[in-house]
């Protein structure tokens, strides 16, 4: 547990901020989920029942809960004072309204210089879109993602799961922990400005490095295939779908005597990767025609025998049921969850008595509203 004794306070909501919160936890921070009162997270609600719906459960592990009115004066100053004694602080509130709310990195770090604040939103701390809400499917669209992805001739596709989110929260992950690297360096902390739209391009460096060398050609959809190399592909089997990447020669002689068609290689209209490329639909076609003859299990089996990276398509029902996922573990409980998802609020008093806060006092602010204890 590399973070154990780091305190962690979570501001924020739905996946990007919470999915960042919950890695470090997952390294032994103690994160504190701050949450309104009565509702809590949006994401409690997606699809789920009684405050805990199966995408707040994955997000929010190894956490604890603090039910707190941030529009209230009371609220405020209660995580303000939270915020003094954590090492880092998440948010991802609209540019200015953490100020507004007097929680904002400069009145955080006026008493705690040392903290790693790190704000996350969908495009950045200023500029013309800063105040804009930002979601993933918003960033996967205008980052340029989902113009590469789809088939050829149709319409720009979401890439599936919260690609946008994630990479923001990645980034952020990894943007603190450098950060308190160099707060252990100097001694101070600094305030990071992560945006989902950066993070989603910096998803994609070679699609990037081609657009620019072309001279800025609008590059196409390509599908399921690479545009700069062939074989790197999905493949039709005679029951299902294969994934073939060949980078190499070597790889391609090999390719080609373990799909029983040694001719192959030495054909000029795919002797290249770039003959290859030029005429993917004969290839393609000739390909096919001899991977119809087996099942996509066996061709594994043969291709991985010729040292070919290769791999099944699955559908998502059979991801789970992978030898080497479970040999992973990727689908198990492990150590690493101390806790899991807390109920809203399951954790105020404790929260605040850690604070100093008498059970008196704690009471009096449940009753004005202030925060909600956990029933």
């Amino acid at each position: 547990m590399i973070l154990a004794g780091l305190r962690v306070l979570d501001l924020s909501r739905v996946v990007a901020g919470p999915y960042c919160a919950l890695l470090l936890g997952d390294l032994g921070a103690d994160v504190i989920k701050v949450e309104r009162p009565g509702r809590g997270d949006d994401m409690r609600h997606w699809r789920g029942q009684d405050g805990m719906s199966p995408v707040f459960a994955a997000v929010n592990r190894n956490k604890r809960s603090l039910a707190l009115d941030l529009q209230h004066p009371d609220g405020a100053r209660l995580a303000l004072e939270l915020a003094r004694r954590s090492d880092v602080v998440i948010e991802n509130f609209l540019p200015g309204v953490a100020d507004r709310l007097g929680i904002g990195y400069r009145a955080v770090s006026a008493g705690n210089p040392a903290v790693v604040y790190a704000s996350i939103t969908g495009f950045g701390q200023d500029g013309p879109y800063a105040r804009r809400a930002g979601y993933n499917t918003i960033a996967q669209g205008m980052s340029g993602l989902m113009a590469l992805t789809g088939m050829p001739g149709h319409p720009p596709t979401k890439v599936g799961g919260s690609v946008s989110d994630l990479a923001a929260a990645l980034h952020a992950f990894g943007t603190v922990n450098a950060a308190l690297v160099h707060r252990f360096r100097s001694g101070r902390g600094q305030h990071l400005d992560v945006s989902l739209l950066a993070s989603t391009l910096g998803l994609l460096p070679d699609p990037i490095a081609h657009f620019f060398a072309s001279g800025g050609a609008r590059p196409r959809r390509e599908g399921n295939r690479n545009p700069n190399l062939a074989p790197a592909e999905a493949f039709q089997t005679k029951d299902g779908f294969l994934n073939v990447v060949i980078m190499n020669p070597d790889q391609w002689e090999r390719f080609c005597h373990a799909l029983g068609d040694p001719e192959l290689a030495g054909d000029p209209r795919f002797a290249t990767n770039d003959a290859r490329v030029a005429n993917r639909d004969e290839f393609r076609a000739r390909v096919e025609a001899r991977l119809a003859t087996a099942t996509t299990e066996e061709w594994v089996r043969r291709l991985e025998k010729a040292t070919i990276a290769c791999g099944p398509i699955y559908e998502f029902d059979e991801v789970f049921a992978d030898a080497q996922v479970q040999h992973l573990g990727l689908v198990e409980i492990d150590a690493r969850v101390r806790r899991p998802a807390p109920a809203l609020g399951e954790h105020t008093a404790e929260i605040l008595g850690e604070l100093g806060i008498e059970r008196r006092e704690i009471d009096a602010l449940a009753a004005s509203g202030v925060i909600a204890l956990a029933r």
